[in-house]
């Protein structure tokens, strides 16, 4: 099962964002992955742009998370939960738009 997400460094590319990010996964072992998250999908699920980047890459886990309960791939990009579900980017939005509060 999917667990808790740590970002541990973010950089500015020139396509987007690129995260570090630490998984505990069920079992009490860590899963490094590598998030990338273009400006395109930054601005499709956070229009407004009021929320930092990161709060979206955690928007982006917490939704992976239910759609890959073995655990997200090693290397993973904001765009791939749309094509395990067609309804993951209103749900990213939602988590978006409750950070913002």
């Amino acid at each position: 099962m999917a667990g808790p997400f740590e970002i541990i460094n973010e950089r500015e590319e020139p396509t987007g964002w690129s995260f570090d990010i630490q998984e505990i996964r069920g079992d009490g072992s860590l899963a490094g992955i590598r998030l990338t998250l273009s400006w395109a999908d930054y601005d499709l699920f956070c229009p407004d742009g009021a929320v930092p980047p990161e709060g979206v890459a955690r928007a982006v886990m917490d939704v992976a998370a239910g759609l890959w309960p073995e655990g997200v791939p090693p290397r993973f990009d904001a765009s791939f939960p749309r094509k395990r579900d067609p309804g993951a980017d209103r749900r990213i939005c939602e988590r978006v738009d409750m950070r913002a509060l």
